[in-house]
């Protein structure tokens, strides 16, 4: 009887430890790629809402601190920085300076799980009015890329792979898109 009862203990005790688990499960990032400066960028404001239009925040679960970060499209430098800092804060951030094959683009980074088969919006202030109103863009699921696809080239460095990889993903949209003209995007 004994060695069937620890037979059962042992059975059920990987239920009781900790998993280890890829640091980018259900991490989700959108690119953006433009020739405008990124003075200009900036001035659009641009960040990801939900499809009631809120905006979304990326955070690190289960930490107690606050790791709750506003999903702004940033350039990769930018992007890298401010991640960068934010290790003082939680360990976790450490991941987010993997993104090399991101260099030259903007990125944001969300929860891909918790937003999967949900309308995700481009929310961009619309510098044209004059009533401080933003505008809209949706961003197709097939533009979403979820980072846990990548986790091997990722852990091994493989920057160029993910830049081939990612192509069909990166969002172009034109001045027209964002209420500019060809001039202003320059």
């Amino acid at each position: 009887m004994k060695p069937i009862l620890l037979f059962l203990v042992l059975l059920t005790l990987p239920e009781f430890l900790p998993a280890q688990h890829c640091p980018w499960d259900c991490t989700g990032m959108i690119l953006l790629q433009t020739n405008m400066p990124a003075e200009r960028f900036y001035k659009l404001e641009l960040v990801l809402t939900d499809e009631n239009k809120n905006e979304l925040y990326d955070t690190v679960y289960g930490t107690g601190k606050d790791t709750w970060d506003e999903c702004k499209f940033l350039s990769y430098e930018d992007f890298t920085a401010y991640r960068s800092q934010r290790t003082a804060v939680h360990h976790f951030y450490e991941y987010d300076t993997f993104y090399h094959f991101a260099q030259g683009l903007y990125m944001v980074k969300y929860n891909f799980c918790d937003n999967e088969g949900k309308k995700l919006y481009l929310r961009f202030f619309d510098q044209r009015s004059g009533n401080n109103s933003y505008r809209y863009i949706e961003i197709p699921e097939s533009m979403r890329i979820h980072l846990h696809d990548y986790s091997r080239d990722l852990w091994a460095r493989n920057t160029e792979e993910i830049k081939k990889s990612i192509q069909p993903f990166i969002l172009k949209p034109a001045c027209e898109d964002l209420l500019l003209d060809k001039e202003e995007c320059k």
